[in-house]
């Protein structure tokens, strides 16, 4: 989870995320239903770039919000 956190700081420093979007990606993973061990490892063995992988949350983090109806 180090390099998750990490990784969500250096894409707000760089730009590639606004802090809202790196606050909703670790809202989705503190919920009780998102199992995040499993996407984070199920995208870092698909990803080869930091930047893949704050989008791949992005986009998991905005379809569970959808379905759920709730804005964040």
């Amino acid at each position: 989870m180090d390099y998750l956190r990490e990784t969500l700081e250096l894409g707000v420093a760089g730009g590639f995320l606004t802090s809202a979007q790196k606050d909703k990606i670790n809202k989705f993973l503190d919920e009780p239903e998102v199992n995040s061990s499993s996407v984070i490892a199920a995208n870092m063995h698909a990803a080869q770039s930091r930047t893949s992988l704050m989008f791949f949350l992005l986009g998991c983090a905005d379809e569970y919000w959808d379905k759920k109806g709730i804005e964040v």
